[in-house]
């Protein structure tokens, strides 16, 4: 993510990563962002291959558009340039262009500019309007299930906040670093006593007719299962005070006699039956996240199927609308539960917070937003379900 203040040539060297994580927070803040114009720019891009040599050049063209359109609207040639100078440096920046993902997406206004390099294959765009124009970063967040992983070891546990696109670790304040260090834990090593029996009026030794007894003082496996289950009933509450009152899936990643300790003893109410076998110690956090996802996959597409039903029952009852006028804002009132929207399409209009009411135009006139877009957004920043559908209008179920 490019910050706001700096040109791309001052920032930490593009080389160290190819993709710029996407996390809620920097979602949430392009959706409130209001001080414009608010230039929009979307572009594919190439990891590698000879097509990597047409990026720059693609979005030296979108430059070009964006800054017509700014002109176009009325501003100074010279704050426009102003404006857009971070697309400059961009531009001549051949190391940024060695290292992409799939799709290239840019947010500059006066006062702000961001960049994201995200695995999504974007269509070519330049939007200007008064906020920023986030429909196409929509499927990174509403075509995952987010869930978070688990990785246990004796040697210290991991928490993963996943969706299908990202992966991202949080802290577990309050856990052990490793069992080792569990309050209560005390290093145990059975006691081997060797005792030479000699027969009678003879000398013992080991191999001359005497027997090596080896006495262990406790059991070192029943020890072991008591200092795990410690350690693991630390994590765990560690654990559930980061998730409080989250319901995600959990899914466990560790070796397979471990995994059934944690599940038997963890308060979290939603493991996941699916769970990845094997010591974690060793494995990135994107290996784990990439494992974790080929389990989870499915859950999505059911998911999709529950919400489809749950919305063609709201229809049938009243409990829902698929006009857009209803939906739009129901959705800003934080009412929308479930909306199915086709998130490719535009439709141009104004939501007036005064009167609550949208207003639908058949061409997009200076002001307009794209009320499929903002019915998506206000319903994922109220806790709803968003999924992408193929259509010409959208439908929503209403919590009430």
């Amino acid at each position: 993510m490019a910050d706001t203040t700096s040109s791309p040539a001052e920032r930490e060297p593009w080389h160290v990563r190819s993709e710029d994580p996407l996390n809620h927070e920097d979602f949430r803040a392009l959706v409130c962002y209001r001080d414009g114009p608010c230039v929009s720019i979307f572009m594919p891009t190439h990891r590698a291959g000879p097509q990597t040599r047409q990026d720059p050049i693609r979005l030296k063209n979108l430059h070009r558009t964006a800054e017509q359109s700014l002109v176009d609207r009325g501003h100074r040639a010279a704050d426009v340039r102003s404006w857009l100078a971070p697309l400059d440096a961009l531009i001549e920046d051949a190391q940024f262009w060695r290292f992409q993902s799939d799709g290239l997406a840019l947010f500059l206004s006066p006062a702000f500019f961001r960049l994201y390099r995200l695995p999504l294959r974007f269509d070519e765009s330049v939007i200007v309007t008064e906020r920023f124009h986030i429909a196409p970063l929509l499927p990174y967040f509403i075509e995952d299930e987010r869930f978070y992983l688990l990785a246990l070891s004796q040697q210290g546990c991991r928490l993963l906040r996943c969706t299908k696109h990202a992966v991202a670790r949080l802290d577990l304040p309050g856990a052990p670093a490793s069992m080792t260090e569990t309050p209560g834990y005390e290093r145990r090593e059975t006691q081997l006593q060797f005792e030479a029996i000699a027969p009678k009026g003879g000398r013992g030794t080991g191999s001359g007719g005497g027997t090596a007894l080896f006495h262990g003082h406790g059991s070192s496996s029943d020890a072991s299962t008591a200092d795990v289950e410690r350690y693991f009933r630390a994590v765990d509450r560690a654990l559930c005070d980061v998730l409080r009152d989250r319901r995600e899936p959990l899914v466990l990643a560790g070796v397979d006699y471990l995994l059934p300790l944690y599940r038997n003893l963890s308060r979290y109410g939603a493991i996941a039956a699916e769970q990845i076998t094997g010591n974690p110690k060793d494995k990135r956090d994107e290996e784990l996240h990439r494992e974790a996802w080929g389990l989870m996959e499915s859950r999505l597409a059911e998911a999709r199927r529950r919400a489809m039903a749950r919305i063609q029952e709201a229809l049938n009852t009243g409990q829902g609308s698929d006009r857009l006028t209803d939906v739009v804002p129901a959705a800003v009132q934080g009412r929308v539960d479930v909306l199915l929207a086709p998130l490719d399409r535009h439709i141009w209009g104004r939501f007036d917070p005064d009167t609550q009411r949208a207003e639908v135009h058949e061409e997009q006139r200076p002001g307009d937003e794209d009320l499929y877009e903002l019915s998506a957004m206000q319903t994922f920043l109220h806790g709803g379900q968003v999924y992408h559908v193929q259509g010409d209008r959208p439908a929503a179920r209403f919590r009430y």
